[in-house]
């Protein structure tokens, strides 16, 4: 209900909810390349560095067996997809759901992004936001404006 949602964002707005362990979870980085290498080191060098990201979170997993990885997170063709198209998109859009944008963002991947590219821009969209009451939208701006 509308209701649920305004308390469940103020609460969220306040700090009291546990979105700090979800920036932890890191976008695994591509390693470094040129145009002179070739594709068998690329794709070892690919594989390499993301076996490294994967035994990282699986020592997160050991810890907090609670935030278990999906598929996609485990499948390094998914990674190889987004590496490349944040190598080659000027503007990245990432949507979120308004009803809880917090939970739905990636602050990783505008981070990632700027290592890429510092010139490189992105934008955060914030869908179904008709959901929201005009406060909680203003807070929501006021939030992602800082």
């Amino acid at each position: 209900s509308l209701t649920k949602t305004h308390d469940k964002v103020l609460s969220m707005l306040s700090g009291d909810t546990d979105y700090k362990k979800r920036r932890a979870l890191r976008i695994p980085r591509r390693p470094k390349w040129d145009k002179a290498m070739t594709k068998d080191r690329l794709q070892q060098l690919e594989n390499e560095s993301f076996l490294e990201w994967r035994r990282s979170l699986a020592i997160q997993e050991e810890k907090d067996p609670t935030r278990p990885l999906t598929p996609f997170e485990k499948n390094i063709e998914v990674w190889k997809q987004l590496w490349r198209v944040l190598e080659r998109s000027e503007l990245v859009l990432q949507i979120v759901d308004g009803r809880d944008p917090l939970f739905y963002r990636c602050p990783d991947l505008e981070l990632y992004l700027r290592e890429i590219d510092a010139g490189k821009h992105f934008c955060l969209l914030i869908n179904k936001s008709d959901y929201l009451s005009d406060e909680i939208r203003q807070h929501w701006a006021q939030y992602f404006q800082k």
